[in-house]
């Protein structure tokens, strides 16, 4: 059985999706359906949380088929970049995380993950949390963005540190550099996100008073300037909500994008905007880090984990300031 995304049902996401099409399949249903690889799209694995685009083929495989699953075909590959281990006992790893290692696969099937390499160290971490191919996985960083992150490795662990992300108890700081001077010492953005016409993640203002647009998800970003170094700005960044690209997409829409973003890149409206010539410069990679991470263990003590600024953008910050 096949479907194709009409332009009225662009940014549906997979499993709302097909809850409209298959009357007498549950939301439950569907979503083992798509993580078992019973859900094809575009004849590839994908995920639950998929949106869709204009003329995606959604396929449906029969049961008596061998289903593609969203897992490595092929043998695990080691990354050939790896992280490094901040802290691990036997419920969880601090882990800080390279830039340019992807935590997971997608649709794409990788087998140069971060997942990869904890299916390498840890075994039987495949059967903790809810996806395979996201061994242990309870949040994640952007491919380009280095710094902390955690890493379940049982399954009471999983649901306890699930719950703190779930009820924003987790507190997760960042370092960014902006372009510009921002203005304001320390703010907060309150866009909500969701994806433009070209499935990118954008802000996007509200509708009325506390509206939120179709498909636009709650977020919240808190900063605070740091350092004024030349044209540009130093920034700690808290947010106090989880959603893709969030810190990327919100410092753009306040037009103080983030030195080295390939994909939130400054254009002349910006530069316009500061009214000033701003010189648009590449540090190498994205100047987005995550510094700090705070959280509670099993037994409720109160944790707090630092990483420090990669040589790369630290070296850089340093010539800034000659």
């Amino acid at each position: 059985m096949n479907f194709i995304v009409s332009e009225s049902e662009v940014n549906s996401r997979l499993d709302k999706f097909l809850a409209e099409k298959l009357k007498t399949q549950s939301r439950s249903q569907i979503k083992k359906m798509i993580e078992a690889g019973f859900v094809l799209v575009n004849d590839r694995p994908t995920t639950v949380h998929r949106f869709l685009k204009v003329a995606d083929k959604i396929s449906l495989i029969e049961k008596k088929e061998e289903p593609k699953k969203i897992t490595n075909t092929k043998k695990a590959l080691a990354p050939k970049i790896e992280p490094s281990v901040i802290f691990e006992n036997s419920d969880f790893m601090v882990l800080d995380k390279p830039a340019g290692l992807l935590v997971h696969p997608t649709e794409r099937n990788e087998t140069d993950t971060l997942v990869d390499w904890l299916l390498k160290k840890i075994p039987g971490i495949e059967k903790v949390g809810e996806q395979k191919y996201r061994a242990g996985i309870i949040h994640r960083l952007d491919k380009d963005v280095s710094g902390i992150m955690i890493v379940a490795k049982n399954n009471q662990a999983f649901e306890h540190l699930k719950d703190q992300f779930k009820k924003r108890k987790v507190q997760k700081q960042y370092i960014a550099l902006v372009y510009g001077p921002v203005e304001q010492s320390e703010g907060e953005i309150d866009l909500p996100i969701g994806r433009n016409k070209e499935g990118q993640f954008v802000a996007h203002p509200k509708k009325g008073t506390d509206k939120l647009q179709d498909q636009d998800k709650l977020a919240k970003t808190q900063y605070k300037v740091l350092e004024y170094l030349k044209d540009y700005t130093l920034l700690e960044v808290k947010i106090l909500t989880g959603r893709t690209h969030q810190i990327r997409a919100h410092l753009f829409a306040i037009n103080h994008p983030i030195l080295g973003d390939s994909i939130y890149k400054p254009k002349n409206k910006f530069l316009h905007f500061l009214r000033k010539k701003i010189k648009v410069v590449d540090p190498g990679r994205i100047f987005l880090h995550s510094q700090k991470i705070g959280f509670s263990d099993l037994l409720g003590q109160w944790l707090e984990f630092n990483s420090p600024l990669p040589k790369i953008l630290q070296s850089y910050l340093d010539e800034l300031k000659k």
